[in-house]
């Protein structure tokens, strides 16, 4: 997998390497909003801005993108539909909270346990995104991601110590989608869906016990000044959040050079979000440990945790065959756990 990811890397550069550059004036004027759900300071946030301010850099000044940044246009359930419906050019949202439209396509951002490495979770959600049932899916939603994020592994930050399992008994602990409360109710906890606007808040107020998120994406969101304990584990990173853009746009209005720029830019965005999301953690939790107070609690039943929840991704696949998709989940589940297993040993 490692060989074949960097064959497939210097493939693409020598093809651009090789292509006459797109001049700037073969670009049309261009002026698009992008409507984004994350304050402009998440590490995933600045690879964004990386990317618009790349594209504007490359198409010659043509193609203009102005960022709506921490839900100012719209909630996070509510920006799929706006690109959907063309009333933004561009939206960033995380693809698990759209079980009823995005099954299939949602399942990577909503089934933890998964993946071990941020990078894990993007290349194998990469390559799931080309499948015919997904790109079917995506199709008939009238949206298509130019590229998607991936997260560190999540943690709980509680406001009190949890250091066994019985500890979350009876927890209010941060959750989203299908298959997350799933996890937490076999838990003995209380899952409480809450979205990036009201992380703090909910923690302030007790709303909720403990945020589940990622180290860094706590960090950014001052969310260790009232959670002061972590676990020395994780639960799984997972794919996130893609730059979404209306389907028919980008595929019948676009221009093939505006496409081809979009999806190279795009491309090297993915891989500089590896690195930077990778070091906004081990930066995090060295500022939150030595300057924030923030204990580390080494959580002792991970071998008993792992044992009670249960098979999220067959729980998934028996959800989806209840929906008629039965078919299309096994699949995707054969992929996902064949691809992770290639990728875990060509890492070894």
């Amino acid at each position: 997998m490692k060989s074949c990811l960097r064959h497939a890397v210097a493939a693409a550069v020598l093809s651009l390497a090789g292509a006459p550059a797109a001049q700037a004036q073969e670009y049309p004027t261009m002026n698009l909003r992008f409507a984004h759900y994350l304050p402009a300071t998440f590490a995933g946030s600045i690879v964004d801005k990386w990317f618009t301010d790349e594209v504007e850099k490359r198409s010659g000044g043509k193609i203009k993108t102005r960022i709506l940044w921490a839900e100012s246009m719209g909630k996070a359930p509510e920006l799929l539909d706006l690109v959907s419906k063309g009333a933004v050019d561009m939206s960033a949202t995380s693809q698990g909270y759209f079980p009823a439209q995005l099954p299939l396509v949602g399942m990577t951002n909503s089934v933890m346990m998964l993946f071990q490495s941020n990078e894990e979770a993007l290349r194998v959600n990469a390559e799931l995104m080309e499948r015919k049932a997904m790109q079917e899916e995506l199709r008939r939603n009238n949206v298509y991601p130019i590229f998607f994020h991936a997260v560190n592994t999540f943690r709980p930050f509680c406001a009190k110590k949890v250091e066994r399992l019985d500890d979350l008994k009876g927890k209010k602990m941060r959750s989203w989608g299908e298959y997350v409360p799933l996890l937490w109710q076999s838990l003995g906890a209380t899952p409480v869906t809450v979205l990036p606007g009201e992380f703090y808040e909910s923690l302030q107020r007790g709303t909720v016990d403990c945020m589940f998120l990622p180290i860094d994406l706590v960090f950014n969101s001052k969310l260790h000044e009232v959670a002061k304990f972590t676990w020395d584990t994780g639960l799984g990173a997972i794919p996130t959040w893609p730059i979404w853009v209306n389907w028919k746009t980008y595929h019948e209005v676009w221009p093939p050079q505006v496409r081809k720029l979009m999806t190279d830019v795009g491309r090297e965005a993915m891989e500089r979000d590896v690195k930077a999301t990778r070091e906004a953690e081990a930066t995090a939790l060295k500022a939150m440990t030595s300057s924030h107070g923030v204990q580390i609690v080494r959580f002792a039943d991970m071998e008993r945790l792992e044992k009670t929840v249960p098979d999220l991704l067959g729980v998934w696949v028996r959800k989806m065959e209840a929906r008629g998709l039965g078919q299309e989940a096994r699949e995707i589940a054969d992929f996902v756990k064949t691809r992770r297993q290639e990728f875990r040993k060509a890492k070894r």
